[in-house]
């Protein structure tokens, strides 16, 4: 896996639309931008509330974008927002001197000026982005080494090969063995979502001799090769940078959208049933079985799904903590009423034969229109059969194809990939919820029962609906000065923020298309689509977001919703399966005897219990002001209209508060200090029980699972938490888990005094 750093920057909050707040220091992940200045800290990410008025904002951002903001006696100057920062309602701002000044930091992005002249703001704010998602710096390639070549086009205009450019075999085996990726038969990264300046897509590993044909050239200098479709502005840093790469796939989940196209096109609901039921088959039983509650997370995490807590817990099963141990009890059961309402809420339904590839284009043309090429060397090898493909977000039921996997030996070089035919007609990835090529991923099924009967035509997307024809004309375009840019921030942010137009257009398509057996092929879906693609793209195409409103209000008055008598949504049949759990905190919590080492050294562990003392008052209102920031915050979510990478995630500020309190104080280093953070943690453990204060109790969790694993091995050191690889006083380092198996006893709980 890529291996994507963090840095610091300053991050505060403006709630009242007005002033700023909670001014501190967070990691964010690197980026082109934070790892071209001296200093990260020069960069200010303000968060607005949802809550601010837009009357008020207007004005606030007026001042901003003229006069910048202060914190800490020192000054920031306005510097722009991404898309996706304008969707979770952020800005940015920059701190200047004699040597870094905004115009510098832009124009060493490259010529974002001219994407704001010939496109608008929206645009611009996207090709931003480019300097701000999470990458890594890989190798430099000079111009000469850059080739580009045509994009290849269907009969109607539409590009095969829209943001899909190739990358050189040996130059690829370079970029992995710098960063230790995979690069040989079993793991190989044949696949790189890049960023080099203004050109951004997916770059496909070619043998050297097949891209030197594929290309037409006879130069070795020529590294890589790229397309007008992945060049999006001119200039910029000729470093190339990785976004995300090809690995072995895991299964993939459904979701209410595709659950709902699907149903639309003929799938049987039983189908949907018997999957909602194998799975809470094995939710039901995760508080008591060990190994299905180990296989099932294990899934959350390999599908991209981490988090802290879902690490957390892993690895307390791991250590073979008893599931009957208070904390351990009340997570389990927590986690397992989370996924009862991720079910409920997003009908997150997991397929075992499925899974999301990016998708490529057959440069060797050997595919026929309906064909794709499926290699998984690590699960089903080259699958031949039908199979659906579809895309997040997808609304129409013409968005979920149905295309025949076939085996190619030309193709064989592919892997982990869905491959395109070129000789559609049209661009088979447009067909697919306008779906391309620079590092989209598609959903892939091969499960029978959820092959659909047949196809409905997909939705003939004309070039007047595609986000080239939203934009301006010359004319328009030349009445932009850049001195202009400063309010056509401001406007662009205050329709924009949030996402609101696009939430309310995907609750209503949500809320209708359950009232009616026509499901996603009832007509007020169908006239919703193009409205929910529109808002989808309006920043890039800098459509009318008024005359967008409006249109939207004026299709919600035509229509009337009418509940038939007796009719219930295929999708409320699912929910009513779904069991409804509490999760409530532990009344009485009793220490494992195994992690209470209070005997190893009776003086010191009086002094833990005296620290922790002083200590968890302060962590526990900490910890209450980081949830509510979360709470705040999580309405801001919109990953359920896309995929984002999870690098691009944002920590949560209680799992980046525990973080701090964890490396502070149980931080590792010297043997000393390994025995001395060892004994805290059981003492705060013992502690923060006897307080009826969990949170502050496991802080010490590293310590503590490598306790109860070694006494589950009874051996010196287990295999799973190896607290020391080494036997001196040097520093302490951590062996990689894995799993053990078994447990032979029950655990002994010490019940825990109150403390004065």
């Amino acid at each position: 896996m890529l291996n994507k750093t963090t840095t610091r920057i300053y991050t505060a909050r403006c709630t009242d639309g007005i002033h700023l707040s909670d001014v501190a220091i967070q990691e964010h992940p690197s980026s082109r931008a934070t790892r071209l200045v001296d200093d990260a800290t020069r960069f200010l990410l303000v968060s607005v509330a949802k809550k601010a008025e837009d009357r008020v904002l207007r004005g606030t951002l007026s001042r901003w974008t003229r006069e910048g903001v202060q914190i800490n006696g020192l000054r920031y100057r306005f510097l722009g927002f991404t898309e996706a920062q304008v969707k979770a309602g952020k800005l940015m701002f920059f701190r200047e001197d004699h040597e870094w000044t905004v115009e510098r930091l832009l124009s060493d992005f490259g010529d974002l000026t001219a994407v704001y002249l010939n496109s608008g703001y929206g645009k611009y704010c996207a090709r931003l982005g480019l300097s701000f998602s999470a990458t890594v710096g890989s190798l430099d390639i000079p111009a000469e080494a850059a080739l580009r070549i045509p994009d290849l086009k269907a009969h109607d205009g539409s590009l095969h090969t829209d943001g899909c450019g190739m990358i050189r075999d040996t130059f690829a085996a370079q970029v992995c063995r710098k960063y230790g990726l995979p690069s040989d038969t079993t793991g190989l990264c044949s696949h790189f979502s890049i960023r080099r300046g203004g050109v951004k897509g997916l770059l496909v590993r070619y043998p050297d001799n097949k891209f030197e044909r594929l290309c037409g050239t006879q130069s070795p200098s020529h590294l890589i090769a790229y397309r007008p479709s992945m060049h999006k502005y001119e200039g910029g840093p000729t470093v190339l940078e990785i976004n995300n790469h090809n690995a072995s796939p895991v299964p993939a989940r459904l979701n209410i959208h595709f659950t709902v196209l699907l149903l639309s096109l003929g799938v049987p609901p039983q189908a949907f049933q018997r999957l909602l039921q194998d799975t809470l088959d094995v939710i039901g039983c995760i508080d008591t079985d060990r190994e299905k509650a180990l296989q099932y997370i294990k899934g959350e995490l390999d599908a991209g799904l981490e988090d802290d807590y879902n690490q957390s817990l892993y690895a307390m099963l791991l250590a073979q903590q008893d599931l009957l141990e208070p904390y351990v009890k009340f997570r389990l059961r927590q986690f397992q009423k989370t996924q009862y309402e991720g079910l409920r809420k997003k009908m997150n339904l997991r397929v075992m034969d499925s899974c999301y590839l990016f998708g490529v284009v057959d440069e060797d043309g050997v595919l026929g229109p309906d064909e794709v090429y499926i290699k998984l060397p690590n699960r089903n090898g080259v699958l031949v059969r039908d199979v659906i493909v579809a895309r997040n977000p997808a609304y129409y039921p013409g968005d979920i194809r149905k295309l025949r996997a076939v085996d190619h030996p030309v193709l064989r070089h592919h892997r982990d990939c869905i491959v395109f035919s070129r000789s559609a007609a049209h661009s088979v990835p447009d067909t697919i919820a306008s779906g391309d090529l620079d590092g989209d991923t598609y959903f892939v099924a091969w499960e029978p029962t959820l092959i659909p009967p047949g196809e409905i035509q997909p939705l003939n997307r004309a070039p007047a609906l595609s986000a080239a024809s939203h934009g301006v004309t010359a004319q328009q375009a030349g009445l932009r000065r850049p001195s202009d840019m400063p309010s056509a921030a401001v406007n662009t942010f205050v329709n924009m923020k949030f996402n609101r137009l696009l939430g309310r257009m995907v609750n209503e398509w949500k809320r209708q298309v359950e009232t009616t057996p026509l499901l996603a092929n009832a007509e007020f879906p169908r006239q919703l689509v193009p409205l929910i693609e529109s808002a989808l793209d309006i920043m890039k195409t800098g459509e009318d977001f008024a005359k967008l409103e409006a249109d939207f209000r004026a299709l919600c008055a035509s229509y009337s919703v009418v509940h038939l008598d007796r009719f219930v949504s295929p999708l409320e049949v699912l929910r009513r399966m779904i069991p409804e759990v509490e999760a409530s905190s532990p009344r009485a919590l009793e220490c494992d005897s195994a992690l209470v080492l209070r005997d190893e050294d009776p003086r010191l562990w009086q002094e833990y219990i005296a620290e922790a003392k002083r200590v968890m008052p302060r962590y526990n209102q900490e910890l209450s002001g980081a949830i509510e920031l979360d709470r705040e915050s999580s309405s801001s979510d919109f990953s359920s209209h896309s995929r984002p990478d999870p690098y691009d995630r944002e920590t949560k500020h209680a799992d980046r508060l525990k973080r701090e309190y964890q490396s502070r104080y149980f931080g590792g280093g010297t043997r000393q200090e390994y025995e001395r953070q060892r004994l805290r943690a059981s003492a705060w453990y013992y502690f923060g029980y006897s307080r009826n204060k969990p949170s502050f109790a496991w802080l010490g969790e590293r310590y503590l699972n490598e306790m109860k694993a070694c006494e589950s091995c009874a051996c010196g050191l287990s295999s799973l938490y190896a607290g020391v690889a080494q036997t001196d006083d040097s520093v302490v380092k951590r062996r990689p888990t894995r799993g053990i198996r078994g447990r032979a006893q029950g655990p002994t709980f010490l019940a825990c005094p109150s403390w004065s």
